[in-house]
């Protein structure tokens, strides 16, 4: 590929470049581009853009990921100043210690501004706040590595909790899966909700999650906290949290007495079965307030709510204010 009038300003197709290097997390990599090639490659809208996604590399060439598999990719002198619609920077390492390659930062101090959209994926906020292209901006990454973030780049407001941020032109995202929820959300910006909605049933993906959703979901958390039967019976609840959920009909499915079900759940979680069933109901309601599409009695009823009042009142003992009412810690600008 070539610096060809192929991608001037008004070709028909929007340039997405990925800046890759020795170590890069093959997803933070393969999540968005399948995103927007598959959209692109099924049309799912007549307005949809022609995607045309480069990989490149400060030298071109071969090279390989953290997993070990190694990509074929293209030299960043290819692709300067001709038009990138949205750069993308993926991450790679550890967490806690993810490289930042200082050729490549140079690159991204002159590409980055340049680029209709800037979207650091994962540890790639680390390049892009290296650049100085996240000062004074809402900026997040891997929950593992934000501390970290925090402490080398004062200047950046780091978000801990959500899965994705926008901030004008500059995105976000924790990685890994939530990769793909970045991508969707570009789409979206790009070409609408409907057509986002249909990408994602066309991935088999289970939820469009909003931006403002925690990286760190209470159900994953509980599961994680506890013993195998509760795990198995955390992801029942999720399943089914309109059905009846007391505390006899949990202990049955764990196979217990009441009294001593909830003195096991108790001594294992530190809270009590019904908080946990409030918390569940609360977090899958909040993600389907991203859609507004669904009415509040609708939602209600299909998290276990009975009526919109008590959602109402559950939300607002959890988070202080009442749904559908803007969130003064919002992600979105």
């Amino acid at each position: 590929m070539t610096k060809s009038g192929q991608n001037l300003p008004d070709s028909p197709k929007r340039l997405v470049v990925i800046a890759a290097f020795d170590g890069v997390t093959l997803s933070d990599i393969a999540g968005i581009s399948d995103v927007l090639d598959i959209a692109a490659t099924y049309q799912m809208a007549p307005t949809l853009p022609k995607y045309q996604i480069v990989v490149v590399s400060m030298a071109g060439g071969l090279i390989k990921t953290s997993c070990g598999i190694s990509i074929l990719t293209e030299a960043v002198e290819n692709y300067a100043s001709i038009g990138i619609d949205t750069l993308i920077v993926p991450g790679g390492g550890p967490p806690t210690h993810p490289p930042v390659p200082s050729d490549l930062v140079e690159w991204l101090k002159i590409e980055g501004p340049l680029a209709r959209r800037l979207c650091a994926v994962c540890t790639g906020a680390f390049l892009v706040a290296e650049a100085g292209l996240a000062n004074h901006k809402r900026l997040t990454t891997h929950w593992h590595a934000t501390t970290l973030l925090q402490q080398k780049y004062p200047a950046v407001q780091i978000e801990h909790e959500p899965i994705f941020v926008r901030d004008g032109a500059l995105w976000s995202t924790a990685g890994f899966s939530a990769g793909v929820d970045m991508a969707l959300a570009l789409l979206e910006d790009d070409v609408g909700y409907t057509t986002a909605m249909d990408v994602a049933r066309l991935l088999v993906v289970f939820l469009k999650r909003p931006a403002d959703q925690s990286q760190q979901s209470r159900p994953l958390s509980s599961q994680c906290a506890v013993n195998a039967d509760f795990g198995k019976l955390h992801a029942w609840m999720m399943d089914n949290l309109a059905a009846d959920l007391s505390v006899e009909m949990l202990a049955e499915h764990a196979g217990m007495t009441p009294r001593t079900f909830a003195r096991r759940y108790v001594e294992c979680l530190g809270r009590t079965p019904a908080k946990t069933v409030e918390l569940f109901r609360i977090e899958a309601a909040k993600q389907r307030l991203s859609d507004a599409h669904i009415s509040l009695k609708q939602i209600a009823r299909e998290c276990g709510f009975g009526n919109e009042q008590q959602l109402r009142r559950a939300y607002v003992r959890q988070f202080g204010f009442p749904p559908k009412e803007r969130n003064p810690n919002t992600v979105q600008p």
